[in-house]
């Protein structure tokens, strides 16, 4: 995921990629990423632009490939590589399965060319080459000569500027997993499993159906890596939220199922984590925090056996679930040989200090799992922010897409629809009479012409039949062909190529609609002809409309001038646009409490480098005062020291931090030997001594009614103290509710384990008491226990500055979420709503306004500067476009300006802020390259004054009435 996000990108921005995909198709590695998500969907929007860019040419895609050599230094590196081509070339492969017919082989049910993966909206013909026998019926049989059994390996070599590592993470095996009994049973699966076959359907019961046929009614869900040896998986930041998502679905479908989820801390960190788990505990699921776990096959089911509270237990359960984490990459090892770069303790790859990306080795860049243990969020954050770091060795860009086609005007023209009937190379003939179809259609009111086709959707019969379009005059096209989604911009390119405007186009889905869904030849003909009817109604009423485009001022704004800001200021400016940097402080560089040394030092160099860029225009003691417009064109007015300056922006970056939590109670502010984890870290960088044994306090402050959150920094703070204390000798007890550490903080809490820091765990509703006495401070536990303590640190959360964050709010309408930080559409609450923003890669669905750092949720230093690259780099693909078009292209909303009342109503419900109130006219207007053509402001609008320039009201009611005649 993160390496197709790297090229997306990049090839947003202008640059050409050479991408090397170890697997024999495009899907067959990334499809691991589905199996780490929170949630059970396809996430198709994601894969499109990819796809788009390999079409214009962009991305050039290489499968079975790896790296053999470089040679050179950064910016202009020559790199060998051999590859070999599918066997199958997907692009030109129209899914007759006729080479699955044809094929003699059978394996366990299946043939030795398959279809994987199996989801709903691209099927990828793939050879098994294990057992293919290479007899060459399948590339007989082709009738588009996609396949060659004999394809070569080839080696490549090639000049680029620089290299982009992704190499995927590692699967846990069977072996690894063999404590929990991995392989051993069809009662016992990985989640990876169960949200595969949630692919179409999101999660149904056939989802955990066993082979048996019988849908389980007992559940044990177990977070493998809380309980494997070291180093044999890592957890990642999905896995514990990933549990409880599990469990929760499983009790939202079987009300009645008895549900466990087995781990040793609930360590779900991110936005809604924590909410995710309180949802999955109200809804019945029974979470077990044990010692060790250990799973057995036992009858048709399973048996867990675990430890808690040293007492050893069992449950039995129809079905296991095992939510695995991530191995480091077995490419590793190679990657270092060839490039240099050099891996962590872990096997992972290196990353220069406080880069986001970038490695030891100048110009080559690491994204994704390859740099350590990730989850979704962190991987897409990644992507994008390469972009502002690469940019310095990539030179001139180097792609611009294609004009499209000049297109005919038929304004004025009486409709005239042509009705090109795909033959599928022949394979639609075998299965239904085309001809006689085509006899029906023309003598249809209104088609002017109608003929049967071999295809559209490969290169030579796209070309064929945009001439066909064009020698018969006709203004309005019906394309009766298959799998309108995944070729939709093949269709809507014929049409073009033809001189018609894809506004003037109409679908009909003849394969998946008619052909595979009935067997009667005569029924096929009457439903087609239906269809094909509906379809032409459809276009009579369609409309030609000019690519409607707007301004975009290629400069930003970014609020707050902390570690976020300072980042995310100096990486646009390093992309060669101009930048206003505003601060409400007479300094730069926000708060450096609870920073180390070296990260102080870096935050002074970064301040340094922001004050003498040329580019970057520095307002101290300033704040914006107002804002109107929206992205592309905010006229923002700054309160300044010299007074109010009003400037014209492109994209909005908000980086204005977060506050520590002010402890109540335990003493705090009473008895200085009551402090904080951030004002121990301070003495103990002082030298100063802590006098006696110390109690810790977890969650003080967080994951509690008030704030429903974790704060995510304080377990590995605490941790890092805890270390320091027992190296001057101190005993140290860490009192807690759960550790939260995954990745490398795992080590870090084994690590204290070993040097001897005690930890106990408590509940929610019994924290610990502190008490001052003259001889020094008493914690009383829930059970009645008593500890001495010389110090008693509080371990503090994060919390937003909500007054200020209200404010910008109002100004930038970026929203912000239930805890009060700012909405993300890279992690958001419910997970539902987050996967349809986490992959679409449409850098405009927050209006142009984007969070940063502790502005956007609490995290420690390092991922507060990825998510100050990955702002920068989302609004440099932006930036350098003068003229904006709409995400797809004349495909928009519009307002009929006779029938809108100017009530509001399509502004307040349009999820990208795409409208606005004309307040002269009194009308809605539309923000052409906002709106994604969604069609929420039309199912609003009470006046019928909303409509999509694809499918107006007239349109559907037309073709309602002929599917009904």
């Amino acid at each position: 995921m993160a390496g197709y996000r790297a090229a997306y990108a990049l090839c947003k921005d202008g640059h050409k990629v050479v991408l090397l995909n170890r697997g024999r198709y495009v899907d067959e590695i990334k499809y691991q990423a589905l199996a780490q998500l929170p949630l059970d969907f396809c996430w198709i929007c994601g894969h499109m632009p990819q796809r788009l860019f390999k079409a214009l040419g962009c991305l050039t895609d290489n499968y079975n490939a790896e790296l053999l050599s470089v040679e050179g230094d950064a910016g202009g590196f020559k790199v060998k590589f051999k590859k070999k081509d599918q066997y199958v070339n997907n692009f030109a492969c129209i899914e007759c399965n006729k080479c699955v017919d044809v094929c003699p082989v059978e394996v366990d049910g299946r043939k030795a060319i398959v279809v994987v993966p199996e989801a709903g909206w691209e099927n990828i013909y793939v050879v098994d080459e294990e057992h293919c026998t290479k007899c060459g019926q399948c590339e007989e049989v082709c009738p588009t000569a996609c396949i060659k059994i004999e394809r070569p390996e080839e080696t490549v070599e090639a000049d680029v500027g620089a290299i982009v590592v992704a190499c995927e993470y590692e699967d846990p095996a069977d072996e690894d997993l063999a404590s929990f009994g991995a392989g051993r049973s069809p009662a016992i699966v990985r989640n990876a499993d169960v949200a595969g076959r949630s692919l179409l359907t999101n999660f149904v019961k056939d989802s955990v159906r066993l082979p048996s046929g019988k849908v389980p009614t007992t559940f044990a869900v177990v977070v493998t890596p809380h309980f494997s040896k070291p180093g044999v998986e890592y957890e990642n930041y999905n896995l514990s939220v990933t549990a409880a998502y599990r469990a929760a679905k499983i009790k939202e479908l079987m009300p009645e199922a008895d549900v466990s989820v087995f781990l040793s801390d609930y360590r779900g960190f991110g936005k809604g984590h924590y909410r995710q788990y309180l949802k999955a505990r109200e809804a019945g699921v029974d979470f077990v925090r044990a010692e060790s776990v250990e799973v057995e096959p036992k009858g048709k089911g399973a048996v867990v056996k675990y430890k808690r509270g040293g007492k050893g237990e069992k449950r039995e359960a129809e079905l296991v679930i095992l939510v695995t984490g991530q191995k480091a990459p077995a490419t590793m090892e190679k990657i270092t040989a060839v490039t240099g770069v050099e891996p962590d303790g872990r096997g992972f790859c290196r990353l220069r200090a406080f880069s986001s990306t970038e490695t030891e080795v100048p110009g080559v860049f690491c994204v994704g799992e390859c740099s350590g243990v990730k989850g979704n969020p962190e991987t897409v954050w990644e992507g994008c922010a390469l972009l502002p770091e690469v940019s310095e060795y990539l030179g001139e860009k180097n792609f611009k897409p294609a004009p499209p086609p000049e297109l005919r005007n038929v304004s004025g023209e009486v409709a005239n629809v042509g009705v090109f009937i795909c033959s599928c190379h022949g394979t639609f003939s075998e299965r239904m009479d085309l001809e006689g179809l085509r006899e029906d259609v023309a003598a249809l009111a209104g088609v002017g012409y109608a003929e049967v086709v071999e295809g559209c959707c490969t290169p030579p019969t796209m070309k064929a039949t945009a001439e066909r379009i064009k020698a018969s005059g006709v203004n309005r096209v019906v394309l009766a062909v298959c799998t309108p989604l995944q070729k939709l911009l093949k269709y809507r390119k014929t049409a073009m190529m033809g001189g018609l405007s894809p506004l003037l186009l109409r679908l009909v889905s003849l394969r998946e609609d008619v052909i595979d869904a009935h067997d009667d030849p005569e029924k096929m003909r009457t439903k087609a002809l239906a269809l094909i009817r509906s379809a032409a109604e459809a276009a009579k009423h369609a409309f030609q409309e000019p690519l409607p485009t707007d301004s975009f001022t290629s400069r930003a704004l970014v609020v707050g001038g902390g570690l976020a800001g300072l980042a995310a200021a100096e990486g646009i400016a390093g992309g060669g646009f101009d930048v206003a940097l505003v601060d409400r402080n007479d300094h730069l560089g926000g708060n450096p409490a609870g920073l180390d040394d070296e990260q102080r030092a870096y935050v002074a160099g970064l301040v340094k480098r922001v004050e003498e860029n040329d580019r970057i225009k520095v307002y101290k003691n300033a704040s914006p005062l107002s804002a109107k417009g929206y992205a592309g064109n905010y006229d923002v007015k700054l309160e300044t020291a010299d007074g109010e300056v009003a400037e014209r922006f492109g994209v909005v970056i908000l980086a204005t931090g977060a506050g520590e939590y002010k402890p109540e109670g335990f003493g705090y502010g009473d008895d200085d030997r009551v402090m904080t984890q951030r004002e121990v870290a301070e003495k103990l960088a002082a030298g100063e001594k802590i006098k006696g044994d110390v109690v810790m306090i977890q969650c003080v402050g967080s994951r509690i009614p008030e704030r429903p959150y974790c704060s995510r920094v304080c377990c590995a703070q605490a941790l890092r103290n805890a270390l320091t204390l027992r190296e001057r000798g101190a005993e140290v007890t860490v009192l807690y509710r759960d550790m939260v550490t995954y990745g490398a903080e795992e080590d870090l809490y084994r690590g204290a384990q070993k040097a001897g820091v005690r930890f106990r765990r408590f509940d929610e509703d019994a924290y610990p008491t502190v008490e001052a006495g003259k001889k020094g401070l008493s914690v009383k536990l829930a059970d009645g226990e008593t500890l001495a303590a010389g110090a008693v640190v509080l371990s503090v959360g994060v919390v937003p500055e909500r007054e200020n964050n209200e404010a910008l709010s109002a100004t930038f309408g970026l929203r912000l979420d239930a805890d009060g930080f700012f909405d993300s559409d890279a992690n958001a609450y419910p997970f539902e709503e987050a996967i349809k923003r986490l992959t679409k890669p449409f850098e405009l669905a927050t209006n142009g306004v984007y969070a940063a750092g502790l502005a956007h949720s609490p995290r420690p230093f390092e991922d507060v500067l990825l998510t100050a690259r990955d702002a920068a780099g989302r609004a440099m693909v932006m930036l350098g476009k003068k003229k904006m078009p709409p995400p797809n292209a004349v495909f928009v909303a519009g307002v009929k300006d006779s029938l809108c009342m100017g009530c509001g109503l399509c502004v307040d419900v349009c999820p990208y802020g795409a409208r606005v109130i004309d307040v002269q006219k009194k009308v809605a207007r539309v923000r052409p390259f906002l709106c994604d053509s969604c069609g929420t402001c039309v199912a609003a609008c009470p006046n019928d004054a909303s409509f999509l320039r694809d499918f107006t009201g007239i349109q559907s009611i037309a073709a309602l009435d002929a599917v009904l005649e």
